[in-house]
Order: structure tokens, then sequence, then C-alpha cells
């Protein structure tokens, strides 16, 4: 389950809708029926809270996403999209993202899922992170 706090238009989430699951785009998000409306497809529905799921980033997602694979020198994969870069990296006890785009680098821990990089991605950019 996510947070209806959390989603913002143009979010990437997983809806359950008769024990089917979907990967849709938040269209719009009423906060106080805690209710989310997505599209997937040509078809767009609301869905309550409790059928709405956030999306892990994976690898294939981020390809999905437009994301280039490359390898760094420290042996860390990086992930490119345009001047945005994400990394993974894990030093023993220490696992956190590194976002870089142009001069800003953020180092994120817990980041987990699609929207909560879609929602690093706007602030960094300014744009939104969507299927390309």
């Amino acid at each position: 389950m996510i947070k209806v706090n959390d989603l913002k238009e143009g979010d990437i989430v997983m809806v359950d809708f008769d024990g089917q699951k979907t990967t849709g785009d938040v269209t719009e998000v009423s906060i106080g029926n805690k209710m989310a409306k997505v599209a997937h497809g040509e078809q767009e529905y609301w869905y309550e809270i409790n059928d709405l799921y956030a999306v892990p980033i994976t690898d294939e997602q981020l390809k999905e996403l437009g994301f280039v694979e490359k390898e760094s020198d420290n042996g860390h994969t990086i992930y490119e999209r345009g001047p945005f870069s994400l990394q993974f990296i894990k030093k023993g006890e220490d696992q956190h993202t590194d976002l870089h785009y142009r001069d800003e680098t953020r180092h994120i821990h817990d980041l987990v899922y699609i929207h909560q990089l879609q929602n690093h991605y706007h602030a960094m950019t300014n744009f939104t992170l969507t299927w390309p």
C-alpha cells in the first residue's frame, strides 16, 4: 500500500483490480477521499488507496523509463537519462543511492520505489519523469 499524500499527478503506481495488478500513471489525486485516478492503457479509473501499490525500482523499470545502464570506474552501475544519473552504492553497511543532475548531487537512503525517484527527479530537474 502507498500513502495518498505521497502521490502526485504523473506518478507510476501499480493498481489491483479484482486480483489483477497493472501498472499505470496517476492522473488525479483526491486526498480527502483517499483515492487516485490511474490511467493504464486506454482506461482510466478511480482506485481506493488500499488498491494502490508502489512500484519497486528495478533494472527493467529503469530501462523502460529510458535510462541507459553504464559501468562506472568504481564498479557500481550507473543509470543515465540525459544529464540525470543514479547510482546504487553498497559499501558494507552503507547502502544508498546517489542522484546527480548537473552540479547537484543527492545521497538518498531508502530510495526503493519509482514514485520516490520521480519526485526527486522532478525536484532536481523541474521535469516530470515519465515513460519515453
